[in-house]
């Protein structure tokens, strides 16, 4: 329905480059498409810059446990 009631030619003018004539069902569907995947694109980048963050505080984590139990035992190994 969407498409047959858009049907009219419209060309796209982006001050640098003017886009050709098409109907407006497909301007439009093809902005909607073109920002789903720009906006996937980018949360991916979000993503795995986040997951890159805790990788690298957990790590930092691992090492102060072992160092806090490499502590704790020097000090009981010392009271005895």
């Amino acid at each position: 329905m969407f498409t047959i009631h858009n049907t009219e030619k419209v060309s796209i003018d982006l001050v640098f480059i003017t886009l050709p004539e098409a109907s407006l069902s497909l301007w439009l569907i093809a902005a909607f498409v073109l920002g789903g995947l720009l906006g996937f694109m980018l949360s991916t980048v979000a993503v795995v810059a986040l997951k890159a963050r805790l990788m690298g505080s957990q790590r930092k984590i691992n090492a102060t446990s072992k160092e806090l139990d490499q502590l704790r035992t020097a000090s009981l190994k010392d009271a005895a």
